[in-house]
């Protein structure tokens, strides 16, 4: 739910220098604008320090400086989703997906409903603000500011641009020289009006072709309304709905208040409201810091000479876990070197050469030798059921691959799921002796 707020400023933005920067301060209390205008360009942001002040301040992107779009999600992508989207996309978009900012908006099933906007838009807007010490609590896609219909979309027109919102997560902005052709390619229909050359024509056939368009709108519910607040395009087709004419800036504002988009995320997601506290007290903060590290500084004396012999002990722990099981190449924990002691204790213990676990390790060292980049994190010998379970890491697919063609020839092989998290591959390999 949207805090209450008593006043906020909503401000259009713009990367283009021939574009005026719109502005608007709106009170809800008070169910009016507080003040408005326009600025020469983002440049100009310190004219608007005063009517911030402890405002909530929200940005709209110009639908034109971006991109509203669905893309279909691949099967078993919806884990690293984020991480995926931007390539998803690579093949629509003209430009390097890297220099993009994409934000998932909404997702049904497997469509997902995306923003796309250019990095360096992004900072260009950022950096202005945090000049004049304005921070942007949300940065939305003006057309979604629009009101919501089920029955069609809203239409209003800014600085001679048509903005129009599809849905709740989807709109365009339309120069009116294309408008027409866009409306055409939503199926929207054509109502026939009297125009000024047909005043004197018979009364009873434009009523009739009044009447013909209507029953033809009726008989095709699924055909596109248009709720517009600004006077409709002359010459241009489809079902146009008017609406009471209002401040265009004023009803985004109203819809970017309401608004639960926000496109400051990742690496422009704003600091939490307690670091921002935190900050005039780090001074004293330091200080209090190097007074405590002053008062334990002899307890730490104590602590290191303590730790110096723990540290003997572990190495001293290690060279024997090493010299008895140098198949481990990696000890977590001093618990973990516990229970491997005692599990080859145990496998080793009344079962027999052929059972033990160390019969398998011979057998599996000159498989392993012919795939180095793979390195094992874990082993699990489980007598009864006469396999062992590898838990392995590698820097790629393909060495995953290579290791099981090996062990094939010596055992049967069952490969889990592998997944690759920060440029390392990792799966679990379960190992049975053929028959």
């Amino acid at each position: 739910m949207e805090e209450s707020v008593s006043e906020f400023l909503t401000i259009r933005l713009s990367s283009r220098p021939e574009v005026p920067v719109q502005w608007l301060v709106w009170s809800p209390q008070q169910n009016e604008v507080i003040a408005s205008g326009q600025l020469a360009d983002i440049t100009q942001l310190d004219q608007l320090v005063e009517y911030a002040g402890t405002r909530p301040v929200y940005g709209l992107v110009p639908t034109s400086e971006m991109l509203l779009t669905q893309v279909t999600i691949p099967t078993g992508s919806s884990r690293q989703l984020t991480a995926v989207l931007p390539y998803l996309l690579e093949e629509e978009l003209a430009q390097d997906v890297e220099s993009l900012h994409v934000q998932l908006l909404h997702r049904e099933d497997d469509v997902a409903t995306v923003a796309l906007i250019e990095h360096q838009k992004m900072l260009q807007w950022l950096s202005a603000f945090k000049e004049y010490g304005l921070e942007l609590k949300k940065v939305i896609p003006d057309c979604l500011c629009l009101p919501l219909f089920d029955d069609g979309y809203s239409a209003a027109e800014i600085e001679g641009q048509w903005l129009i919102r599809q849905s709740e997560f989807m709109g365009i902005c339309a120069e009116k020289s294309w408008l027409d052709a866009w409306i055409s390619a939503q199926k929207a229909p054509i109502v026939l009006a009297a125009s000024d050359d047909d005043e004197d024509d018979d009364e009873e056939t434009e009523q009739a072709a009044i009447e013909s368009a209507v029953a033809d709108v009726e008989s095709n519910p699924s055909q596109v309304v248009i709720h517009h607040y600004t006077s409709a395009p002359q010459g241009v087709s489809g079902r146009w709905q008017a609406h009471a004419p209002e401040l265009v800036m004023q009803l985004l504002a109203l819809g970017a208040a309401g608004s639960k988009v926000n496109l400051l995320s990742g690496a422009y997601k704003p600091q939490a409201a307690w670091r921002k506290h935190l900050k005039p007290w780090r001074k004293v903060a330091i200080a209090a810091s190097l007074v405590l590290a002053a008062v334990v500084g002899e307890h730490v004396m104590e602590l290191q000479q303590l730790e110096h012999q723990a540290k003997a002990y572990r190495a001293e722990s290690e060279r024997i876990f090493r010299q008895v099981l140098p198949q481990f190449k990696r000890i977590p924990s001093q618990s973990y070197l516990k229970n491997q002691m005692n599990a080859a204790l145990k496998s080793l213990g009344g079962q027999g050469a052929d059972n033990g676990i160390l019969m398998w390790l011979s057998e599996l060292k000159p498989a392993l030798s012919k795939a180095p980049s793979v390195k094992i994190v874990n082993l699990k010998y489980d007598q009864k059921r006469g396999e062992l379970r590898l838990q392995a890491t590698a820097s790629d697919f393909q060495d995953f691959e290579k290791l099981r063609s090996v062990l094939t020839k010596d055992f049967t092989v069952e490969q889990g799921q592998l997944s690759k998290e920060d440029g390392l591959v990792s799966g679990a390999v379960v190992l049975r002796r053929k028959a």
